[in-house]
């Protein structure tokens, strides 16, 4: 969720290698979903719980080099586009009969300054943005799509299971210093946030530690931690006005693995804001590292 497009879609093959022939599209009637898929297992969850709920057929536009090829396995029909390809990803979505659609998954950082294609419709965006941070960028994407005739969905649409509750959320509560940090942390995390600066602060005893920038959160969280030498509490939040369209806060194994290298004894996460990913299996890893888990909100808790 750090973050979608800074990075989007170029030329490429049909299809990745290995993966099954394309199937026909959907028959008239039925409302398919399309998904433009990045990194990691979100967009293989998007597909899972959006079948669950009866979703007819799923459309994917898969992202050369980072996006899982086992979402072959659960989606009906899948084009490999390159980051930066936006008019062949429209194209794509289009010959499917996609009208309602997301976006799921990040693209590495790095591939903002290497292994980006754009096509023309995508430098035409790129030259319209006075900034180029996550917001600014994935409103313009998104913007593109809906312009040109899409819906684009919330990115946690068919997610509402994996949504962070309020309150502790796994075994361990929060000791009164706990407390007092995830207070200070929640000031420093509304404000960068705020800023488009990133939604993840490290801090420990009223010390900010590291403030997630363009590496992402599982760097960040690497880093407080080294600095911190352990012990330090982790705060993710969405900004003001967050746009769901993309860019929602996650939380993976991968986070949970940057916590424990980090030495994290606290987790807090924006409630109603924050997915989950692998829900169950990531708090039962969290509880068996010792990190506690509160869901908070920013905005009540001022």
């Amino acid at each position: 969720m750090g973050a979608w497009f800074s990075r989007a879609f170029g030329r490429a093959p049909a299809t990745a290698k290995g993966a099954p022939p394309p199937r026909p599209p959907p028959p008239a009637g039925a409302e398919p979903l399309g998904l433009v898929a990045g990194r990691g297992i979100y967009p293989l969850e998007v597909c899972r719980l959006a079948r669950r709920a009866g979703c007819p057929h799923i459309a994917v536009a898969a992202l050369v080099d980072e996006t899982d090829p086992t979402i072959a396995a659960l989606a009906d029909h899948v084009d490999w586009v390159h980051v930066g390809q936006l008019r062949r990803t429209m194209q794509c979505l289009n010959a499917q009969g996609v009208r309602r659609m997301m976006f799921a998954g990040q693209v590495r950082p790095g591939r903002l300054f290497g292994g980006f294609r754009p096509d023309f419709l995508a430098l035409r965006l790129l030259w319209g943005l006075k900034e180029r941070n996550a917001h600014s960028l994935f409103g313009a994407v998104a913007d593109a799509f809906a312009a040109r005739g899409f819906t684009v969905l919330p990115a946690v649409t068919y997610m509402d299971e994996c949504l962070a509750a309020a309150g502790t959320l796994g075994r361990r509560r929060p000791s009164r210093s706990q407390q007092r940090d995830i207070a200070f942390g929640l000031r420093i995390a509304r404000e960068i946030s705020r800023l488009d600066i990133g939604q993840t602060v490290v801090v420990k005893n009223g010390t900010v530690l590291a403030v997630e920038g363009f590496e992402g959160t599982d760097q960040a969280i690497r880093r407080g931690g080294e600095l911190g030498r352990g012990g330090v509490t982790v705060l993710k939040v969405a900004k003001p006005g967050h746009d769901l369209r993309f860019d929602v806060p996650c939380i993976g194994m991968a986070t949970v693995e940057s916590l424990q290298a980090a030495g994290a004894r606290t987790l807090a996460v924006h409630a109603g804001m924050t997915l989950f990913l692998e829900k169950e299996k990531v708090l039962a890893a969290l509880d068996a590292a010792g990190i506690c888990v509160v869901g908070v909100e920013p905005q009540a808790a001022g």
